[in-house]
Formats: structure tokens, sequence, C-alpha cells
């Protein structure tokens, strides 16, 4: 295998835990036989993945129409987030990202490349569990049959999230939350004149471009 810089990063790093009395060895051993092996099986995944989804979209998809220095920003993204998890959910959204700048042009599920460039970026930033509670909002809403999902903002209890999210304390469902906040996918309107415990009464929305993030990437 040729090495790369991140086979020389591991080198050091590994180096420098061996020296560890004790424990160092046995460590050492364990990053060195399990991250590549780790990132090749990610890679692995992500090309079924990928391979499969092309397939269902035969037809949709027009490479020559692609801008090529768009395509291959938006790939090396892509590529970055799928050697760094083993989590199906985001190597299944940046398969989703690949395939989706492939469709041709007029396709009602093209996105535009901003809207690329802005979920590849968000998905590389986000931790595993505020991709789980974006999840549980859209099942939410999927739920209660709103007839302006996808339209219009959706509005919930923080109290209900943490219901469907019993295993996690409120203050972390409340930091996955801000995460989400702060890109943009959920919004927090502001405080309340009187607040119950644990959060329980403070009003959520899911946005449109958090709604867009779960359809046409998390459930594609």
């Amino acid at each position: 295998m040729t090495n790369t810089k991140d086979d020389l990063v591991l080198s050091v790093i590994k180096a420098g835990i061996s020296a560890v009395p004790y424990v160092g060895g046995p460590i050492a051993s364990l990053i060195s036989d399990y991250v590549p092996l780790s990132s090749e099986r990610s890679i692995q995944v992500a090309v079924e993945l990928l391979t499969k989804r092309l397939e269902k979209l035969e037809g949709r998809i027009d490479p020559s129409s692609v801008n090529r220095d768009e395509f291959s920003e938006l790939f090396k993204s892509c590529y970055l987030v799928i050697v760094r998890t083993h989590q199906k959910s985001k190597l299944n959204a940046a398969t989703a990202l690949i395939a989706n700048i492939l469709l041709q042009e007029g396709d009602e599920e093209k996105l535009s490349y901003n809207e690329l460039d802005h979920f590849v970026r968000a998905l590389n930033a986000l931790s595993i569990g505020a991709i789980e509670v974006i999840g549980y909002v859209y099942e939410m809403a999927v739920e209660d049959k709103n007839p302006n999902l996808g339209t219009k903002p959706y509005s919930f209890n923080f109290e209900r999230l943490t219901s469907k999210m019993s295993n996690s304390p409120p203050s972390l469902v409340l930091g996955l939350v801000s995460e989400l906040n702060s890109l943009g996918f959920l919004h927090m309107p502001g405080g309340v004149a009187v607040r119950t415990k644990d959060y329980g009464n403070y009003d959520i929305e899911m946005t449109l471009i958090g709604y867009m993030f779960v359809r046409y990437l998390l459930r594609a």
C-alpha cells in the first residue's frame, strides 16, 4: 500500500503511544490493526450503497451535464465523510449526495450545488446523536400527518422529543438540538416565560432545509 499523509500521522501516533508502559503496545496495535480496516470497510459499504442507488436512478442520471469542478469538490468532501465514519446513516447520506449531483437538470429531486455543499459540510460536522434527533423529528411530523410537511416549518414540543429518546438525558438532547439549530436544520424561536422541568415546554421548529436534509439524504 502506498504511504499517504494519513499513514504517516498514524505512524507518529503509534510510535508515541507505544512508549507508554504496559498498555502502550496493545493500544498502538489496536490503532494499527483496526483503524485502516475500519476505513476500508466503510469505503466498501459506501461503494455498495452508491452502486445500488445509481442502478435505481438509471435513466435519471446524466454525468455529461455535471459541472466537473463542483462534482470533484463534492466527491472529495463526501469521501472524507465516508472514511471517517462507520455509521450507516452517514454513509447513506454521503452516497445520496454523490448521486444527487449526477441527476439530470430538471429532475424534481435534484438539489442545487449550494444546498449539496451545505449538506455535506453539515454531515461532516454533525454528531450521530444530532442525526438521530432530526430523524425522530421527521418521524413525528409524518406521524402527525402534517399537510404542510415540506412546505412550512414543523413545530413540536421538546418534551415529546425527549419521550422518544428516553435513554438520553434531556440536557444531552437539548445540546443535540443546539447542534442542528446552528446549521439551520432546527430553530429554537426563543425562551419561555416559565420553564418547566427539563425544558419540556420549549417549542422547536424543523425548518424547510432541515426537512430536505432528511428527505433527500437520510431517507433517500
